[in-house]
């Protein structure tokens, strides 16, 4: 009951076609090559058509799928683990007719499995390894001598063949599980990174929804206001008629409801219209205003006169970064936050830090990495959110460090290379730097 439970699970993920043949291609080249190598160049006696009848189901088998797919279709997690098997069994029978664990080929066995561990899921990787240990013990146990010089043989000691079996099983499973550990680290940050791409994609519409709203709205206005002439003239032509009049003057009054409609879609539109360029303080005091009222207080702390500080590109990625991390920080506070920012000679700073539990010890080296799975954390995040605003926030230029304070609570550094962020002059009078 539980293999059919495992395949039944197998499914996804899958492997291009031209990814298997290729690969196949090149078992095939390097069998024929081995051969060649030890039965004509060495002079070793070989059991030629045993051996040439496994590579050419191998041939056939290829040219089978090449016949069939296209080079970019996909085979399914399923289908995957079948081809790979075969490779497996393909490799034993060749194995098995060549001296089975005393041929020093006997390290291919680790390719199909670390294929797997790569490319499918981990519960095809442990059916195949579990195929690949049952064939490893039974070529310890069954197989032809090693070909070898005329009238000598060559063979191990059961003992150092066992200890092949077991150096080969054991590598087997580490390379899977490497492979897999490495290949998931990859799937996970992918997907945080398309995560991240389509949520600034999403707040880009937006902002050109606003822009185009405004359009819109300032290009239907002038035959908005024909109608409206036209209704205010039919209305006093026809108010007194019993039949028209009623509607003449619903006309007007929608043209009127319309008109105002308009009115506040463009006027919103032109207030939330994005400035290219602000100073870093009216930059924060907007990072900070979207969320109020707050659960807890936020204080605003820099280093310059009233409207200075230095100008800056105000973009996207640098206010939803910026959101992401407050956000945060208003999720974990307990009695209030600190937005301090200043700069020196060559740098701008920013420092966000709370009062609550802070990080995890276990955390802080992980920070900035999308954990995307069950919490790890405790508090049910799975670090998507602070991995967004890390990659959000290093598309500007910025380095972040995260931190807990000596007296509690959790604290977020991000500094950037003046050139990387300002737009215009800094202040006069800078901050020191944290």
């Amino acid at each position: 009951m539980l293999l059919p439970r495992l395949l039944t699970d197998i499914g996804r993920p899958g492997v291009r076609v031209q990814t298997v043949v290729l690969l196949r291609w090149a078992a095939i080249a390097g069998q024929l090559l081995a051969l060649l190598v030890v039965g004509l160049g060495l002079g070793f006696p070989l059991p030629w058509v045993p051996a040439l009848a496994a590579i050419a189901a191998s041939i056939a088998l290829n040219l089978g799928l090449t016949a069939l797919y296209r080079p970019g279709d996909r085979l399914d997690g399923r289908a995957a683990l079948v081809h790979l098997g075969y490779d497996l069994v393909q490799l034993s029978a060749l194995l098995y007719l060549t001296g089975g664990l005393s041929n020093p080929f006997v390290v291919l066995m680790l390719v199909p499995v670390t294929i797997s561990a790569t490319l499918l899921s981990a519960r095809a990787t442990v059916v195949l390894l579990a195929a690949a240990l049952v064939l490893l013990a039974a070529l310890w146990r069954w197989h032809l001598p090693l070909p070898w010089g005329p009238g000598a043989a060559m063979a191990l000691p059961p003992v150092y063949s066992l200890g092949i079996l077991v150096a080969v099983g054991f590598s087997m499973g580490f390379l899977a599980f490497y492979a897999w550990q490495v290949s998931a680290e990859g799937r996970r940050r992918q997907a945080a990174l398309i995560a991240t791409q389509a949520a600034l994609d999403r707040e880009t519409r937006m902002g050109a929804l606003g822009s185009l709203a405004a359009a819109a709205a300032h290009e239907l206005g002038g035959p908005l206001g024909t109608i409206t002439l036209i209704a205010r003239d039919l209305r006093d032509a026809l108010n007194a008629d019993p039949a028209l009049g009623p509607d003449v003057r619903l006309l007007l009054q929608e043209a009127l409801r319309c008109r105002d409609i308009l009115t506040g879609i463009s006027e919103r539109a032109e207030a939330d219209d994005p400035f290219p360029e602000l100073p870093l303080p009216a930059l924060l005091r907007e990072v900070v205003a979207q969320y109020e009222p707050t659960r807890v207080p936020v204080e605003l702390r820099y280093g310059w006169a009233p409207g200075g500080g230095p100008v800056v590109r105000r973009g996207p990625e640098l206010l939803h970064g910026l959101s992401n991390i407050l956000s945060n920080a208003l999720r974990h506070a307990a009695a209030g936050i600190r937005v301090e920012s200043g700069d020196a000679a060559d740098l701008i700073w920013i420092r966000i830090s709370d009062d609550g539990p802070g990080f995890p010890p276990d955390l802080l080296p992980k920070l900035g990495e999308p954990f995307l799975g069950p919490s790890i954390s405790g508090s049910g995040s799975t670090g998507l959110g602070i991995f967004i605003a890390t990659t959000l926030l290093e598309r500007t230029g910025a380095r972040l460090s995260f931190a807990n304070r000596a007296e509690g609570g959790a604290q977020v550094d991000i500094r950037w290379v003046r050139s990387d962020i300002e737009a215009g002059p800094a202040a006069v009078e800078p901050a020191p730097r944290p």
